[in-house]
């Protein structure tokens, strides 16, 4: 097996490798530093729940211009062997991040080595209408450059099925295998990009896919135009590509729209913001400032758009609210529009990633829904919303408690675009009503149980970060508590078994079934849980806590807690 030192020797004398590149190397071999080499040439990037996704620099364990060449030749030559009669070609888009667009090229080159017949978006475009353009083309697959809400020193590379959803088992891991068939740089096939755009193997996408897509989004708004005249709303794509969709589609629907001047032009150095990440309250700091007294809400995208965050107005504050809170609402929203127009269908699904709260379940289940639960990453609602349609089941609603949400399937991956909209309209209905977001959630908090959920994760980067995180989860697995903030812990689920071992009796049994995953379910009395597992996009290691109770301070005082005994 090649050493990360021989591999990055390797690299060196390749005469494929640019001279900024071989200088890096030449840096990290002169360094001493066996830690950083390693980390940089001693393993490939791994495909973690949102594609792979690394930092920017030279190795085979980083985002660079030959790990892209190198990962599409592999799915090109998978594609070669796996065609589909009705399906052809690829749709590329890519974000704001350094090198998107450099990456992009030399993917379609790569393709068009091949013979292979690329559409590549013009200028930076959302994740979801890449998506939607993949369906509408009806093309064989679909790529996205992009490292979503990463910060600025990553990036990332988004591989779509046909069915615009990102590719899962076992598809995901026959890629791989013929990724590590290459050995050299040398064997990847590349057609420059001009020869591929004049023998029409590349082609430019403009701006045409945005109609079709805005107008699929206005068919499934269910406000009312005349309330939404009535709201304020600042948006912010955070530098990134939302700003080409989501002002123009707020304003259809005849919002009064401003958005944050500072952060509306896509950037990825992504200057005005620590991180482009919505899930995070103070990546809303020029928003607050932008919003004056006659806005209500403040909405952003994180810079592929898929993710969606939210700020409402209580009184003169803001209240940043999160991906479960958001995801609730909109289930609610939805699914009583449906009802008072006599379209919610009888044999509808509520799909939701295992980590997202209970409450959505529960708010699904009283509108006579059926509910499933996934692994974590967008794709696995994707696949179960088809299934569902095999099954004579009409998929409704898919969400994940890191702020991703979906209506209906006209594209395979979350939509921040739709569900911006979706979320505006939302609180335009409710303030026709004299209410607010935070009134309706505390009206579902009454209505379906009061509900807790909160995350905390921990950064641990680097070859001593991984081997601390799994430390902690195989210490959990060896030693697992039988009591966390004063509650009996029952069980310990692990889903890289499919195992369930009863904590009271010593007792094990099968799991959920679910796909092989290393994660850890703690099963609290008090209809109360803890989830841990490694973060499939980033190194970090989380921990989801979803609580139930009767008393919002008692809740919010087992929380602390639980992270004290159970967060190290």
């Amino acid at each position: 097996m090649t050493t990360a030192q021989e591999t990055a020797e390797i690299w060196r004398q390749s005469s494929l490798v640019d001279e900024d590149t071989k200088a890096e190397i030449d840096r990290l071999l002169a360094n001493e530093n066996a830690s950083e080499l390693e980390d940089c040439f001693g393993q490939p990037l791994a495909f973690g729940t949102g594609g792979l996704r690394g930092l920017l620099g030279a190795g085979t364990n980083r985002m660079n211009l030959y790990t892209v060449q190198l990962t599409t030749e592999g799915w090109a030559r998978h594609l070669e062997a796996h065609p589909e009669d009705s399906r052809s070609g690829v749709v590329i888009g890519y974000d704001s991040r350094r090198f998107s667009r450099e990456f992009a090229e030399a993917a379609a080159e790569v393709f068009a080595g091949h013979g292979i017949p690329t559409w590549v978006f013009r200028e930076v475009a959302p994740t979801p209408l890449v998506s939607f353009e993949l369906l509408r083309r009806k093309a064989r697959a679909g790529l996205v450059i992009t490292a979503s809400h990463n910060p600025a020193e990553y990036n990332g590379y988004k591989i779509y099925g046909s069915n615009g959803g990102q590719v899962i088992p076992p598809e995901d891991g026959e890629i791989v295998n013929e990724v590590s068939r290459i050995q050299r740089l040398d064997e990847i096939q590349r057609l420059p990009y001009a020869e591929g755009k004049t023998k029409g193997l590349i082609q430019d996408l403009g701006n045409e896919p945005d109609a079709d897509y805005l107008d699929t989004l206005d068919a499934l708004a269910l406000g009312s135009v005349a309330e939404n005249r009535n709201l304020g709303v600042v948006y912010t794509p955070f530098h990134g590509t939302g700003g080409r969709c989501v002002p123009t589609l707020l304003e259809r629907r005849s919002f009064a729209v401003q958005v944050v001047t500072e952060q509306i032009e896509p950037d990825g150095e992504f200057p005005t913001l620590t991180t482009p990440n919505p899930e995070e309250e103070q990546a809303f700091e020029l928003a607050r400032k932008t919003a004056n007294s006659g806005h209500d809400l403040i909405l952003s995208n994180d810079p592929d758009a898929d993710r969606l965050g939210v700020m409402v107005r209580n009184g003169d504050e803001w209240v940043w609210l999160n991906g479960n809170q958001i995801g609730a609402l909109l289930l609610d929203f939805m699914l009583s529009r449906m009802q008072q127009s006599g379209t919610l269908p009888e044999n509808g699904v509520y799909v939701a990633s295992f980590v997202s709260s209970p409450l959505g379940k529960r708010i699904a289940q009283a509108y006579g829904l059926q509910t499933r639960d996934v692994l974590t990453g967008f794709k696995w609602i994707r696949d179960a919303a088809e299934q569902c349609a095999t099954q004579g089941q009409q998929f409704i609603f898919g969400m994940e408690e890191s702020h991703g949400f979906l209506m209906g399937l006209h594209c395979g991956d979350k939509d921040g675009v739709w569900a911006a909209m979706a979320f505006a309209e939302l609180c335009a209905t409710l303030k026709a009503k004299n209410s607010s977001p935070l009134q309706q959630l505390e009206n579902l908090q009454q209505q379906h149980g009061r509900q807790l959920d909160r995350l905390v994760s921990i950064s641990l980067p680097g070859p001593e970060g991984r081997v601390r995180i799994q430390q902690q989860l195989q210490k959990l697995r060896k030693e697992p508590p039988r009591s966390l903030g004063g509650l009996v812990v029952e069980s310990l689920t692990d889903l890289s078994n499919n195992t369930c071992l009863d904590l009271q009796t010593n007792t094990t049994q099968a799991g959920p079934g679910l796909p092989s995953s290393n994660v850890l379910f703690l099963q609290l009395e008090q209809d109360g849980r803890i989830i841990v597992r490694p973060s499939g996009t980033e190194p970090k290691i989380k921990y989801y806590f979803n609580l139930r109770g009767d008393d919002a301070p008692a809740l919010n005082a087992l929380y602390e807690r639980l992270v004290q005994d159970i967060v190290p």
